[in-house]
């Protein structure tokens, strides 16, 4: 997954990094890993940064990880980044407003210099409640993103789970190769704009929606969110593994092997009913009957899905990651680190002698225009077919879609698996039409091979092997189609010892580290409700399908793209890596879930109201000392726990000061005097789902920038959510997708119309059930 061979679909491109006045730590994964990936899919990255580092990184080691392949320039100069960019194919800008077009650095200035250049900027999360610096704390401390987990406390937590971060990483990065696939076809350039905020948006779509009419069921997830069990069980060794049976048959067979009560009505009943959660709590005598690694044995043989628990960066020593090239080894200063690859490969997909670009009697569109008619966008005459279900890839299609792709999702008569999770359907298949069909039964293939022959991209997350025996495996689909783009989003990747293993977002969170991350230092993890990895392996999927598009807009030829859950979920905590064997993870979650330091948490005050905190530099700690009137803060700058040359031992004193400081007055007092006194701190107002969900839908700054999709479903009335969140331009370049929700099968009689199908054989289709109409 790595192009350090000189391959890729990236080569040749320059990929520019410019931060200005921000914080490594503040940024996350949005600072760096856009360019991360870039330099492991073949791209020359150059990172720009001041010549005085934010004090506050000097303690967070991610950098290792995320700036391995990068060439770094420190400099102060304004004329020397202007001129690293005058021959760059694409720029990443972060930093605040002012000091960036103080120094030159805006789109328009850029673009007078360069014409061809792709500009991709994250600027301050802007809402109607103001601005907020490039803190991901502060962010969601002001989202009430905060208020949404419940954890081994009261109040409000710091929720270790790097949406913001993670959100704009996916979110820039899409942006900049759509926009380069866009250049290879016009000559020109563009720009894209996110902020934080978007990016924990990004992660959040399956969590924001809000009906006018939606059965109980479906609002009520979306007004209190889930309430489904969480499968995590303690063995006998006190070492933790994590359960999932949502797959065909497993429900059953975990309850054979636990030796529990047959379900007469099965899985979707006892969910419904609530018998599901009493079965829940019964099971943890038996998982305490014995240890770990025997359970998931028996497990495992009874093909029951389930993982061990980690922590982040744990999962870098499994053989699989290395055979899979998830794992990169690098030997620095004497040290041998183990780093995570960017978890995407993307390669010429082979074109078996004789294949023809029309064999399904459909000619493949050409690569482009970007932009189109009233429905245009980057993707505008791109085709897809989507075969996949549930969230990561039909994710990656919708985000395809937003982008102005034209999707059509392929998915039986019955429909897909995920039609019974309403959020689901709702954050994943927007802008898509439907037809529904039995792809196995032998009526069926003239219409798949006419499908796969009319595809630009074709897209599903099957298990492995299960493709193959459906004939739309990718020499299959490369013999009809040569030019097309094959994406397969799978759970453990396509080749390894786990490849044909079951995964998904609750396995993944244990096997990853996230459910150790957000339960915080000595405590059970904590898993989060709103599948962030399902979301994160949906965005990183469409992360391959982009770059296969450019590769084949720039070769001509078609591609094969890889992704995983494993890989999207490792990718969040990317930032870990394994030293000599030891592991290095950096700045982690306190036991009471506050934060990473006294100078990046949240405290609580007199009223029992919270509130977060950040202290960048040693100037805010000499007025933090000064307000809080102590002579018993350190003065010497520590504001992160983990620190070398006794500044964890710092830290941690510091912290005890300023808990019982700040219990002496109310939060909201508290933030006024840190703000008078030029210090960062945002109040975290306690807050509900529906809250939560309000503040997003109707704020009219959202709704401005089109955070918020609002239009009309059947069976719902008017729907709101989450909106198509990429921000492209020049004018026209990011408009017009659909605002829709297809009906199962809705647009089937459709598609075949436009597939060249006569309707006698339509009609043929429908009366044998093999095509549904709805």
């Amino acid at each position: 997954m790595s192009a350090r061979s000189g391959t890729g679909p990236c080569v040749g491109l320059r990929v520019v990094e410019v931060v200005v006045g921000t914080s490594e730590l503040g940024l996350d994964l949005a600072g760096a890993v856009p360019g991360m990936i870039f330099a492991d899919l073949g791209a020359e990255v150059v990172r720009v940064v001041g010549t005085s580092p934010t004090a506050i990184d000097a303690d967070v080691t991610w950098g290792r990880a995320w700036h391995r392949d990068k060439r770094t320039v420190a400099t102060d100069d304004a004329d020397e980044v202007r001129a690293l960019l005058d021959d760059a194919d694409a720029v990443l800008v972060y930093g605040p407003e002012e000091l960036v077009e103080q120094r030159g650095l805006g789109f328009h200035d850029l673009r007078r210099r360069n014409p061809r250049l792709v500009y991709a900027r994250c600027r301050p999360s802007r809402t109607s409640a103001g601005d907020t610096a490039d803190f991901g704390l502060l962010v969601e401390a002001r989202a009430g993103f905060c208020s949404q987990l419940a954890g081994h406390r009261p109040g409000p937590i710091f929720v270790d789970a790097r949406a913001s971060g993670s959100g704009a990483s996916f979110l820039l990065t899409t942006s900049v190769l759509a926009l380069l696939r866009r250049r290879a076809a016009t000559g020109t350039g563009g720009w894209a704009e996110t902020s934080l905020y978007d990016g924990m948006l990004a992660t959040l779509g399956c969590m924001i929606g809000r009906s006018e009419h939606a059965a109980p069921e479906i609002e009520g997830y979306w007004r209190s969110g889930s309430t489904f069990p969480n499968f995590l069980y303690r063995c006998a060794d006190d070492q933790l593994i994590q359960v999932w049976f949502g797959g065909k048959g497993m429900y059953a067979k975990l309850i054979d092997v636990l030796g529990d009560e047959p379900s007469t009505e099965g899985y979707y009943h006892d969910q419904m009913t609530g018998q599901l959660n009493a079965r829940a709590l019964r099971w943890r005598a038996p998982f305490a009957l014995q240890p770990r690694d025997m359970w998931i044995q028996r497990l495992r043989e009874a093909g029951v899905a389930c993982e061990p628990v980690l922590s982040p960066g744990e999962a870098l020593s499994d053989p699989h990651l290395v055979e899979t090239g998830l794992a990169l080894t690098r030997v620095e200063d004497g040290h041998r680190d183990v780093l995570l690859a960017a978890p995407i490969a993307v390669e010429p997909l082979p074109a078996p002698a004789g294949a023809s670009p029309s064999a399904a009697g459909i000619s493949p569109s050409p690569d482009g225009p970007a932009t189109g008619g009233p429905s245009g966008g980057l993707l505008a005459g791109v085709r897809v077919v989507d075969f996949s279900a549930f969230v990561a890839g039909p994710l990656a299609a919708q985000v395809l879609a937003d982008l102005g792709a034209d999707v059509i999702k392929v998915e039986p008569p019955e429909g897909e698996a995920m039609r019974a999770a309403a959020y689901a359907v709702a954050a994943c298949q927007r802008g898509k039409r439907s037809i529904a069909i039995d792809i196995g039964a032998p009526e069926a293939r003239p219409v798949v091979e006419a499908l796969l022959g009319w595809a630009d991209v074709v897209v599903h997350n099957f298990r492995v092997g299960v493709a193959e025996r459906l004939r739309i495996d990718a020499a299959t689909v490369a013999h009809l189609n040569p030019d097309v783009v094959y994406c397969h989003a799978s759970a453990f990747g396509p080749t390894g010892p786990r490849a044909k293993q079951p995964g998904n977002d609750a396995l993944m969170q244990a096997l990853t580290g996230l459910e150790r991350a957000v339960g915080g230092e000595g405590n059970n993890p904590v898993a989060l409700t709103w599948i962030p990895l399902d979301m994160s392996g949906g965005w990183v999927a469409a992360i391959g399908i982009l770059a296969g598009l450019y590769a084949r807009a720039t070769t001509g030829r078609g591609q094969r793209v890889d992704t995983s859950l494993l890989g999207a979920g490792l990718l969040l905590q990317s930032g870990a890596f394994l030293r000599d064997g030891a592991l290095v993870r950096g700045p982690a979650l306190d036991g009471r879930q506050t934060g990473y330091g006294p100078g990046y948490r949240l405290y609580e005050a007199a009223d029992g109201a919270w509130f977060a905190l950040v202290i960048p530099d040693e100037a805010g700690w000499s007025r933090l000392r000064a307000l809080v009137g102590t002579g018993d803060l350190p003065a010497v700058y520590a504001p992160l726990r983990g620190g070398a040359d006794g500044r964890d031992a710092l830290a941690r004193q510091a912290e005890a000061v300023l808990e019982q400081a700040f219990a002496t007055a109310p939060a909201a007092e508290w933030v006024s005097r840190l703000r008078a006194a030029g210090l960062l701190a945002e109040p975290v107002e306690p807050m509900d789902r529906d809250v939560f969900r309000r503040r997003i839908l109707d704020d009219p700054v959202n709704r401005q920038l089109g955070r918020v999709a609002s239009y009309q479903v059947t069976d719902w009335g008017h729907f709101e959510q989450i909106g198509p969140l990429p921000r492209c331009g020049p004018a026209g370049a990011g408009s017009g997708p659909a605002l829709m929700l297809p009906g199962i099968g809705e647009h089937s009689v459709g598609v075949l119309t436009e597939l060249g199908m006569s309707p006698p054989e339509i009609d043929a289709l429908l009366a044998g059930k093999v095509v549904r109409q709805l």
